[in-house]
């Protein structure tokens, strides 16, 4: 079992999640909508390179979001560790176990 590195953001009622070790993006106008989206991009994604030859799967399985992405993710890690007014309705943090 995996646990992928993911996390989402919000702005004016739209929001995007992005899971940083497989690439994957997505968008809607809620939280709980992308956290949804976000879990059936997954499932999806590791159907399909399941089905590709053996030899061509690790090359999806280890396909990491840009250095930009997982820097911001880093970035607001750190960030909440100081945040003391508690605000985190802009942001979430996920980790979403997969079976690959």
């Amino acid at each position: 079992m995996m646990m992928l590195r993911c996390y989402a953001e919000g702005h004016a009622g739209s929001w995007q999640a992005y899971c940083l070790d497989f690439d994957l993006a997505v968008q809607g106008e809620s939280f709980e909508g992308v956290y949804r989206s976000l879990q059936d991009a997954i499932a999806l994604y590791v159907e399909t390179v399941k089905e590709l030859p053996e030899a061509e799967r690790r090359r999806f399985f280890e396909r990491k979001a840009p250095l930009s992405l997982r820097l911001k993710f880093l970035w607001l890690g750190i960030r909440s560790l100081f945040d003391d007014d508690g605000d985190q309705m802009g942001h979430a943090e996920m980790v979403i176990p997969c079976a690959a």
